[in-house]
């Protein structure tokens, strides 16, 4: 047991990361490999699956030809990315991405005024992201040719335990909470109350396993491509914030974590099932809790976005750091909103969009940049305020994972704007971690997912102290209270805008 190898395969919407992990959780290998977000439209953003899955093995393989003994496979993913298969496993279209709104108008105009009745029994915001039976229903209507063809719907977990050799179509209950078909107060099950108003075919919906569930077995063609043995155990795994609280050993109601990387997303533990609609809840790795997330759609990839888009001729994310550096705190009296993609947390609006305000001829690129360093920031305040509204949390300190994590001023700026001490992670790979340790758990090499011998994710020396500055609180709370009411003043122009 204690040579053994956990593989954790974590599938972003921005890359793949394959990480091998020891007994005590230590980093053996990791490979990654960039994926591309295929962007049709302001509200079409898909995925090319057979790319996405050569890019994996890819990874798988690079990482398999460093360490041996793997034992275990398992996944944490972005969601949703809906995949449609054919009855021989194959995609008939693009996996569609939780940043894709088309299916929004639909939703809304679908539910009408039952939208009330779904939210409370889903306890999630019936939109695209969070109710992805929708977006089936929207697809029915609109290229029913296509739906035609499809045997089954999963999420992309399954996809690629498919891929390695599973003959389970699969999902798990992490990513059933945002499908907008289940109840989320009761045991995680397909509800024909809720599947009533979406007319697919429902046969398509995959059977609901465990995050630990065995699934299949790597297949000889699998192996022979990336480089694991064969008949190694696949276990089904589950959402990424899922996986990374799983890895942080989230379990107690007055503690949180941020993962941050094309999101940004701040998660606390529910014992009971007492949701917000303003977060996106769903159940926990751990049977009875539940995950509740104030979950942000482009935090960290603003500054890609910046990179590739604005700025090219940079393409570096620590020069990025290096202008904002050169700017102030308050950027000048600049404001930036992250709605690149729409937003989820806290406003749940596909038609919103980014912005930066109060541009003069006096601003730099440096108050740009630090403008978006801080709007990201602000964005989290209001999570942070609607926990503490909700449930009374009050954070002295927060644990930060995920590749942002590593930006030390992005980390600063959000310990001063949020008050609260950050801690980061020894491994910025918390979701293969989580995964990692949910396939060995499903394998049997631990004895369940309250094994006291089940490592967790330490944190480096480093921590982040909130500036007690005055004039830098005041400026922050200045700007955020600004911040705070410029979407709803903002609301109907950002709609007008909006591509339909």
């Amino acid at each position: 047991m204690m040579d053994s190898v956990y593989l954790g395969i974590d599938a972003g919407s921005s890359s793949v990361k394959v990480c091998a992990f020891n007994f005590h959780g230590e980093l053996l290998a990791k490979a990654s490999r960039d994926t591309n977000i295929i962007s049709k439209s302001p509200k079409n953003h898909e995925i090319d699956l057979n790319d996405f899955w050569r890019k994996t093995a890819d990874a798988v393989k690079e990482v398999t030809s460093q360490v041996k003994n793997i034992v275990s496979v398992s996944f944490s993913v972005a969601c949703p990315t809906l995949v449609l298969l054919d009855k021989h496993n194959k995609p008939v279209a693009n996996g569609i991405t939780y940043l894709d709104g088309r299916s929004e108008g639909f939703i809304q105009q679908t539910l009408g005024e039952n939208i009330t009745h779904v939210r409370a029994l889903s306890c999630n915001s019936p939109s695209p992201s969070a109710c992805w039976v929708g977006t089936l229903g929207w697809l029915q209507e609109q290229q029913p040719e296509l739906m035609q063809k499809v045997h089954k719907v999963v999420l992309l977990n399954s996809f690629l335990s498919l891929k390695l050799g599973s003959q389970k179509a699969a999902i798990d209950p992490t990513q059933a909470a945002y499908s907008g078909a289940v109840v989320l107060a009761k045991a995680p099950k397909w509800s024909k109350e809720l599947l009533r108003y979406w007319k697919f075919n429902h046969d398509i919906l995959p059977p609901i396993y465990q995050c630990t569930s065995v699934v299949g077995k790597v297949s000889k063609e699998a192996a022979q491509e990336t480089g694991l043995k064969e008949n190694t155990p696949i276990i089904l795994g589950s959402a990424d914030t899922a996986a990374a609280a799983f890895a942080v050993g989230l379990l107690d109601p007055e503690t949180a974590f941020e993962s941050t990387g094309t999101s940004g997303v701040i998660t606390f533990c529910l014992e009971e099932p007492n949701f917000d609609p303003r977060f996106m809840n769903r159940y926990h790795i751990v049977p009875n809790q539940w995950l509740a997330h104030g979950a942000m759609s482009t935090t960290g990839g603003t500054f890609s976005w910046l990179n590739q888009a604005i700025w090219p001729e940079v393409n570096d994310h620590e020069q990025l750091e290096i202008f904002s550096k050169s700017s102030v705190p308050g950027a000048n009296g600049l404001i930036y909103l992250p709605y690149l993609a729409g937003e989820r947390s806290p406003i749940w609006d596909v038609n919103a969009s980014g912005a930066w305000i109060g541009l003069r001829l006096n601003h730099t690129r440096d108050d740009m940049v630090r403008a978006a360093f801080e709007g990201t920031a602000y964005g989290l305040k209001q999570i942070l305020n609607i926990a503490n509204e909700k449930w009374g949390v009050i954070l002295d300190e927060l644990l930060s994972v995920g590749g942002g994590s590593r930006n030390t001023l992005w980390t600063q700026i959000k310990a001063d704007i949020l008050q609260v001490e950050y801690n980061i992670a020894q491994t910025a790979d918390a979701a293969a971690f989580g995964a990692a340790m949910v396939g060995a758990t499903g394998a049997g090499f631990f004895c369940g997912i309250n094994d006291p011998d089940l490592p967790i994710i330490k944190t480096e020396d480093i921590t982040f102290t909130p500036n007690q500055d005055k004039k830098t609180q005041d400026t922050y709370d200045k700007q955020f209270n600004i911040y705070n009411g410029l979407y709803p003043l903002l609301k109907e122009t950002m709609h007008s805008l909006s591509s339909k």
